[in-house]
């Protein structure tokens, strides 16, 4: 398994969780945007954030969080070179 596909397995599995949506729905549509299909707001982001940031041992921005990962997809790719970029 590469490092885009742990982070993208860890991503959907908390992502399932705080937003109530089913996996395999996730991994279907990674197009998902956050605010306009998801309706995300804080209260969704901060758990999502803080479960990343403990699994993967990173630390996240929220607002660069918010600007880079408009989508599911581009979200897990901003992880994913955060991962790279501190281990």
């Amino acid at each position: 398994m590469d490092i885009r596909e742990k982070v993208a397995e860890v991503f959907i599995t908390h992502m399932a969780d705080f937003f109530m949506l089913d996996k395999t729905h996730i991994e279907s549509n990674p197009d998902l945007h956050f605010k306009e299909d998801l309706a995300a707001n804080s209260m969704k982001y901060f758990p999502l954030i803080a479960a990343l940031e403990e699994d993967l041992n990173i630390e996240i921005e929220f607002h660069d969080f918010q600007y880079e990962g408009k989508t599911v997809a581009l979200a897990i790719d901003y992880v994913t070179a955060l991962y790279k970029s501190q281990h």
